[in-house]
């Protein structure tokens, strides 16, 4: 329940900043990376021009070996719309805030996916994250692909 408690209070966050930036779009998704683990997620992005966003998206694990990793992560992508998709790209940089005996890190992200509207305002997005972690323990990196549902406003 606690975990439920600090997801919502995140999205409200993020929705408040973002908006407050004029969010062009929010929505939720959906991770899993190649070990197992899953990720849910919530974004925000507001376009700084006709071809960059900015994105923030905070992520939580729902699985028990790692029960309390939270992702957080703001990204700039460049995408170029060709209807009927929107592919992007872009580099980020962010935190993975983990509980007691995990160590928490700073992340850099590469991120690639596309958006396909479905009807107006409401669209899919499919995307692949690789994340690249450091701290105290070293270097990990790996993908994690990951879709959703965003709100176009």
């Amino acid at each position: 329940m606690r975990q439920v408690a600090a997801f919502l209070a995140m999205v409200g966050i993020l929705a408040a900043v973002t908006c407050g930036a004029g969010a062009a779009s929010a929505g939720l998704g959906v991770g899993v990376e190649p070990t197992g683990l899953w990720i849910v997620s919530a974004m925000a992005e507001t376009a700084l021009s006709p071809s960059f966003d900015l994105r923030a998206e905070v992520g939580f694990a729902v699985s028990e070996s790692i029960s309390g990793l939270m992702l957080a992560t703001t990204s700039i992508l460049f995408h170029v719309p060709t209807p009927p998709v929107d592919p992007y790209a872009g580099l980020g940089v962010g935190a993975a805030l983990t509980p007691p005996h995990y160590t928490s890190a700073i992340v850099f992200e590469a991120v690639g996916g596309v958006r396909i509207p479905l009807f107006e305002p409401v669209g899919l997005l499919a995307q692949a994250r690789y994340l690249v972690r450091w701290s105290a323990s070293g270097w990990t990196m790996g993908p994690v692909y990951e879709a959703g549902l965003f709100v176009v406003f």
